[in-house]
């Protein structure tokens, strides 16, 4: 179902910004609070949007909200390296699929993107704690690959670790003791990808620009999957991509109304929506985290633009 009058630009900080569009078109992902049962989307950066505040779907008010406000020093005239504001909250770039909730510190979590003002990559580790409401630099020089703007960031609920692809090595990250650990290097993925984890299987999948990629935890050995009846979006850009744990589908979103799963013993895709749905394409530069799994309501909740309202889909039982 369409959730009426939940468009973004309906609690930006100025609703007539031009360029508040690019809080979700500027290569911009989310990930899903699910302690609050909310869909975060966070973006914007480079020459596109300078504002650095953060927005929430809020599936038990259904309500769009604007839960972090924004610097009030354009982010345009930092981008000096340190990737901070003057106030110390982050400089808002182009996210990707770097953006990830950790669950049980209840923090939001970043890595990446291309700053504001310059473009400059933000090797940077942030994280925001929703209770004391405040934004850390937790490591300012990360060990991910040089040669890469849009990493993919994913929360292990079993291991309490942050996975992070960054397309030349696999790493993980643990917020209790703030340290990397690179699991393996010599990958090849892309920015332009999205990643969500099998937990019943134990593997780290990739979707999107070059087909389907998998990384088995235990291994951390990427190989490429075979599939059938395989949608367009495994080789389109960066595709909304969740896990349902229930289903034990991988499902995928990439504009319109059909929506696709993907069963990992068989390696077939379905389409599986019935009914009416989106019209809208996606941006073309990717959904990446805007589609979330909120497993509290068994739903995936979609954010495709400021200025469109947002959509839930739940799989048929």
């Amino acid at each position: 179902m369409e959730l009426p009058n939940t468009k973004i630009r309906s609690v930006a900080p100025d609703p007539t910004d031009s360029q508040v569009v690019n809080v979700v078109n500027a290569w911009s992902g989310g990930t899903v609070d699910t302690a609050r049962s909310r869909l975060l989307v966070w973006g914007g950066g480079h020459n596109d949007y300078y504002g650095n505040e953060m927005y929430a779907l809020d599936l038990p008010t259904m309500s769009i909200q604007r839960i972090i406000e924004g610097s009030p020093v354009a982010s345009a005239q930092m981008c000096d390296g340190n990737s901070a504001a003057p106030d110390g909250t982050p400089e808002s770039r182009h996210t990707y699929d770097g953006l990830t909730y950790v669950a049980h510190a209840d923090r939001f979590f970043s890595i990446g993107g291309a700053l504001a003002g310059c473009g400059d990559v933000d090797f940077s580790t942030w994280t925001y704690d929703f209770g004391a409401k405040k934004w850390t630099k937790n490591i300012a020089k990360s060990p991910v690959a040089s040669g890469s703007y849009g990493y993919m960031a994913v929360y292990d609920p079993a291991t309490k670790l942050v996975y992070v692809e960054d397309t030349n090595s696999f790493l993980s990250y643990s917020y209790d003791t703030n340290a990397y650990t690179i699991l393996a290097t010599g990958r090849n993925t892309t920015n332009y990808t999205t990643a969500v984890i099998d937990t019943k299987r134990r593997k780290y999948v990739i979707v999107g620009h070059d087909g389907v990629k998998v990384i088995d935890l235990s291994t951390y050995q990427m190989t490429t999957m075979a599939t059938t009846n395989a949608p367009s979006l495994i080789n389109g850009t960066a595709p909304g991509l969740a896990y349902d744990p229930v289903a034990d589908r991988i499902v995928a979103w990439n504009g319109g109304s059909n929506v696709y799963a993907l069963n990992m013993d068989t390696g077939a895709w379905t389409q599986v929506a019935t009914g009416a749905g989106p019209t809208a394409s996606p941006p073309g530069q990717g959904t990446y985290g805007r589609w979330g799994y909120i497993p509290q309501y068994r739903v995936f909740a979609l954010i495709n633009s400021v200025d469109q309202n947002a959509w839930v889909f739940r799989l048929s039982k």
